[in-house]
């Protein structure tokens, strides 16, 4: 078939001959004798009898030969239809000049030169190449499509190559090219994945991950992307944390550790950071010292904090060139700078400062590139201050103006915040509102009716400051209107101004309790009462009564007789060696054997709360003081007194017993059982 194909084009063959090249046969099928006579006439004069003029042909490349002037003048000279023979003596002459050399020079140079053009001519005849881009697809042959997907994968680009996968993919499974095609799939696909690679090592990691991923499935190459893919992200990562961590070494003026780093990006496994990263994390350690130094201070202004030091900061900042090793540092510290101004703009607003916020944003420079974060503030902070009135219009008003920043905003998730926060406070407003009126009525049940109203606010809600304190106002107004009555009582049996009396009217007193609105009126009056008992029971109980500290001295539980007894049988007891001490020790050990004194005239009264009062009274003995063994015998004493009387409360009210319990010091032995005790009283 090559040699056939040879021949047609009128190539020589291998060894052989030069064949003329054959017309084809469609050329001449269908044509009249007469016309093929003709043609033939044509092609050789001499078999149409007469001879017929043909053009010259010189052959390619050949230098044109002037004819010789006899030829052309014998050929002029004879008759059109027959020859003229020529003359004896003028055949002798043409004989003798085509024996001469010149002839046979001549002749050869022609034949020579014919020859040359004529090979040029058949070599630059070549066969036709199929135009692939022009190609009707869905009727090409197979070995088309092979040959135009060959081209295209030689191109060794990524879309060329799949250009040529796709080309040859279509064909059939049965086809008895499919192996070569599969086996050209496959090469193709993993030079897809070598351009990948490349891709990769050329610092293009979305690029390499782009282009692993258009990997046909159906490839062997296929199965290793992703494999491949978590390799190269891996090796990235970690390129870009080493890098970071340099970084940061030379932000800390650790130019060592950072060039410790960087030679850690020699073996992370990718060219592009093991050649110019590398390069350029070494020409930032060497040209950022000054820069670096002062990235150091920079960033020690920042953490002092302060409008002062941050402005510091954004100045020493914008002082780095742009063509600085560290200038991308230096913009990243002033993008933190500026968060920082902001926070300091937050905290004013708190202080419901809006003139000083928005100063403080003003100085932000454009370079920090916050100038999304700086409107979204501004609007906000408006917004906020709008606020500030406290009426339901106004936060209305705040809330529509929060709501113009768009989800696509830096400070759209502090807008929502301040949204809820607001709504909530609508709510509160309403409910502080309707416990404000029923408050207004005055009686003591419309205030606890107010108060179980405010008290649907917690405290975290940004009325709830407000509820509270309003709950505690009314609080101690029905604590005044049910004590008051109580305080009256008290100071109506004191007016006698006897020992009875006094004592009647300290019992009285001391059922206002810790916490109470008049607890410090009564409290005043006990302690004025209780000095004018003591004064009355001096005789009977002197300063020296208590004795020698440590005696046993059991308190009697109430009366005058007990106080004697217990006076008497201490001053038997009343060591000569007192008076050695000296005077300034006497004046401290008076005023804790006074103190003693004075916490059990309390006790005697009898009461829950004289009992409390006077374990507190007790307990400020000094630890060094020799009384003290004597103050912790009698405070747990009173604690066990307390523990019973709390014991015997709780059936009927666990809350007072809770509250008695609770005064029972910690290092007495009451303590423990009344706090399991408490528990217990709790739980119901």
């Amino acid at each position: 078939m090559t040699r056939d194909r040879r021949a047609s084009q009128g190539r020589p063959e291998p060894g052989g001959d030069y064949r003329a090249p054959r017309r084809p046969a469609s050329v001449n099928q269908g044509r009249p004798p007469e016309a093929l006579a003709a043609a033939d006439s044509r092609r050789d004069p001499l078999r149409a009898g007469k001879p017929t003029p043909q053009p010259h042909v010189r052959p390619r490349g050949s230098r044109r030969q002037p004819a010789p002037v006899a030829s052309l003048q014998s050929i002029s000279d004879r008759p059109s239809d027959l020859p003229t023979p020529a003359p004896a003596g003028r055949r002798v002459s043409r004989l003798g000049f085509l024996r001469s050399w010149q002839f046979w020079t001549i002749s050869s140079t022609i034949a020579v030169i014919g020859a040359g053009g004529l090979a040029a001519a058949l070599l630059f005849k070549l066969p036709a190449i199929p135009n692939c881009p022009s190609t009707f697809w869905p009727t090409a042959s197979a070995s088309l499509r092979i040959y135009c997907a060959q081209l295209a994968a030689n191109k060794q680009t990524v879309d060329d190559l799949l250009e040529g996968i796709e080309l040859i993919n279509t064909l059939p499974k049965d086809h008895p090219l499919r192996p070569e095609v599969d086996r050209s799939i496959q090469q193709w696909s993993q030079d897809i994945l070598t351009l990948a690679a490349e891709t990769f090592n050329r610092g293009d990691l979305k690029g390499a991950i782009a282009i692993a991923q258009r990997i046909p499935a159906n490839t062997s190459a296929h199965r290793e992307v992703a494999e491949r893919i978590k390799r190269w992200q891996a090796v990235w990562g970690e390129a870009e944390g080493i890098y970071q961590k340099a970084e940061d070494a030379l932000l800390d003026q650790d130019p060592r550790l950072a060039f410790n780093l960087a030679v850690q990006l020699l073996d992370v496994g990718n060219t592009y950071w093991e050649t110019v990263k590398y390069q350029e994390l070494t020409d930032l350690i060497t040209a950022s010292r000054e820069d670096g130094n002062k990235l150091a201070k920079i960033r020690r202004l920042g953490k002092r904090g302060g409008l002062k030091n941050l402005l510091s900061a954004v100045a020493m900042v914008q002082e780095i060139k742009p063509n600085s090793p560290v200038f991308p540092a230096a913009q990243r510290l002033l993008n933190s700078l500026g968060k920082d101004m902001l926070a300091l703009a937050d905290d004013e607003m708190r202080r419901r400062d809006l003139a000083g916020a928005l100063a403080i944003i003003e100085q932000i420079p454009d370079t920090a590139n916050l100038q999304s974060e700086i409107q979204d503030f501004s609007t906000l902070a408006q917004a906020r201050a709008a606020t500030w009135n406290g009426s339901a219009s106004d936060i209305e008003a705040a809330i529509g103006q929060a709501q113009r920043i768009r989800r696509d905003r830096p400070l759209y998730g502090k807008a929502q915040e301040l949204i809820a926060d607001w709504q909530v406070e609508l709510r509160d407003l309403a409910v502080l509102s309707r416990a404000q009126q029923i408050a207004e009525l005055g009686g003591i049940d419309d205030l606890r009716a107010a108060i179980a109203e405010a008290s649907q606010i917690p405290r975290r809600n940004p009325r709830g400051d407000d509820a509270h304190t309003q709950i505690s106002r009314w609080t101690r107004d029905i604590q005044t209107s049910e004590d008051r009555p109580i305080l009256d009582q008290a100071e109506q049996m004191a007016i006698p101004d006897d020992l009875d009396s006094l004592q009647s009217a300290i019992a009285i007193a001391s059922r206002i309790g810790r916490g109470r609105a008049l607890y410090a009126d009564a409290q005043a009056q006990v302690r004025v009462w209780n000095r004018q008992v003591q004064q009355m029971q001096a005789p009977l109980i002197e300063p020296a009564a208590l004795g020698v500290p440590g005696t046993a001295v059991a308190p009697a539980a109430s009366g005058r007789a007990a106080n004697s007894t217990w006076s008497n049988a201490a001053t038997t007891r009343v060591p000569s060696e007192i008076t050695l001490v000296p005077s300034q020790r006497q004046a401290e050990q008076s005023s804790d054997q006074a103190t003693l004194i004075e916490a059990y005239n309390t006790a005697n009264i009898g009461t829950p709360t004289m009992l409390v009062s006077a374990i507190q009274t007790a307990n400020q003995v000094s630890a060094s003081s020799p009384w003290r063994s004597e103050a912790d015998r009698l405070i747990e004493f009173w604690s066990q007194q307390v523990l019973q009387i709390a014991q015997q409360t709780a059936p009927n009210d666990a809350a007072t017993a809770i509250a008695l319990a609770r005064n029972i010091p910690p290092r007495t032995g009451a303590y423990a059982q009344a706090q399991l005790l408490i528990e217990q009283w709790q739980q119901r």
